[in-house]
């Protein structure tokens, strides 16, 4: 199975100078937990999640309205995957990075597709047989990438000014 048979094609997306708050009323109009950062040619140049507005405000102590996706994404190395790629390279990609979505980009790079843990899981097979011409995901690959990604990992102690 590829990415392109479970990655949802309509994404929202913004800017890196989109403010936390405008990226935060878009998750919640748009139904999701992460939104990717475009330049002005559709590339991704990043990726926000809930999380990461949460503890973007909490640590440098400002309104979302002040901080800007930018800030909050910029030294970390954006992932991203290919609509042809199979489930299982997406799978360890997100194991091996420890992320639980991918931005799919097409063959100039550009974002067509965002592909999710939520989205591997409602098509994986909770049968061990299936029958021809079902598309699902063998459990075990799923089950493998849950494992890891839900377990306990060091800290990322941070230091906050209260």
């Amino acid at each position: 199975m590829k990415v392109n048979e479970v990655m949802v094609t309509e994404v929202a997306r913004c800017s890196p100078q989109t403010s936390l708050q405008d990226i935060a009323m878009l998750m919640w109009n748009n139904d999701c937990g992460a939104i990717p950062l475009v330049d002005d040619d559709e590339h991704p140049v990043g990726i926000i999640t809930d999380r990461d507005i949460s503890m973007g405000a909490a640590l440098q102590q400002k309104p979302l309205w002040e901080l800007r996706g930018e800030q909050i994404s910029n030294h970390r190395e954006l992932y991203c995957c290919e609509p042809e790629d199979s489930i299982q390279k997406a799978l360890q990609l997100m194991e091996a990075r420890e992320v639980r979505r991918l931005p799919v980009v097409n063959q100039y790079n550009q974002l067509c597709g965002m592909v999710s843990l939520g989205d591997i899981v409602s098509f994986t097979s909770t049968k061990s047989v299936k029958k021809a011409g079902d598309a699902k995901i063998p459990s075990a690959d799923t089950m493998e990438f849950l494992r890891h990604i839900s377990a306990h990992h060091p800290s990322h102690k941070a230091t906050a000014t209260l």
